[in-house]
């Protein structure tokens, strides 16, 4: 019996590059196993049919976001850090950006009507809960305030990587770097970090 998670793992980055240059109608199941190098009967364990196949791999890239996620969360670094790793990890270039980007578009060029019940509101509240976490974090050490908004800072926060994300990954642009990461942060940690005790001083004059 197959029951392995680096088989599926290898079959879902085959079935990637294979949807990736040829669509999804030019890949079939025989293809992607003679790519991964296994048996037609190992891909049919994992995936019944292509359709679910193309769904998985939708699940299997969620899954690796959300788990990289969790593990920014509860690493020992401070929320600042935190948060940090966060944007990084978001603007990491994938190692096959292009077919990466040839399989994005053939989800739309396709014109199959996949039953991907995919559910984008519970990643969205799983995403909002971890940065709540970590923006409580950051509270309580001190760094943030405590009357901020959450809820907005949350939506702004995600916004912006989506955003930045996005418009790098379907770009040439170059990989965006830890400096590029750290000026995107300081636009919210300077709106929400304390005051020094220098400026309010000052305002007290």
């Amino acid at each position: 019996m197959y029951n392995d998670e680096n088989t599926k793992e290898k079959i879902i980055e085959a079935a990637i590059e294979c949807f990736g240059e040829l669509g999804y109608n030019g890949t079939s199941m025989r293809l992607i196993a003679e790519k991964c190098g296994i048996s037609k009967p190992a891909i049919y364990y994992y995936f019944p049919d292509k359709e679910r196949l193309f769904a998985g791999i939708v699940e299997f890239v969620t899954q690796k976001l959300q788990s990289q996620l969790e593990n920014i969360k509860n690493s020992n670094k401070n929320a600042r850090e935190k948060l940090e790793d966060i944007l990084l990890s978001r603007f990491q270039p994938h190692k096959n950006r292009v077919i990466m980007r040839r399989f994005i578009n053939s989800i739309f060029t396709s014109g199959v009507k996949m039953n991907m019940h995919f559910d984008h509101r519970k990643m969205f509240e799983s995403q909002q809960n971890i940065i709540r976490d970590i923006i409580q974090q950051g509270i309580d050490e001190g760094v943030f305030r405590t009357d901020i908004n959450i809820k907005v800072l949350i939506y702004g926060l995600i916004g912006t990587m989506n955003l930045f994300s996005r418009d790098h990954f379907f770009s040439e642009a170059p990989p965006i770097n830890k400096e590029m990461a750290n000026h995107v942060l300081n636009q919210f940690i300077e709106g929400v970090g304390k005051k020094s005790e220098n400026n309010m001083e000052k305002s007290h004059e």
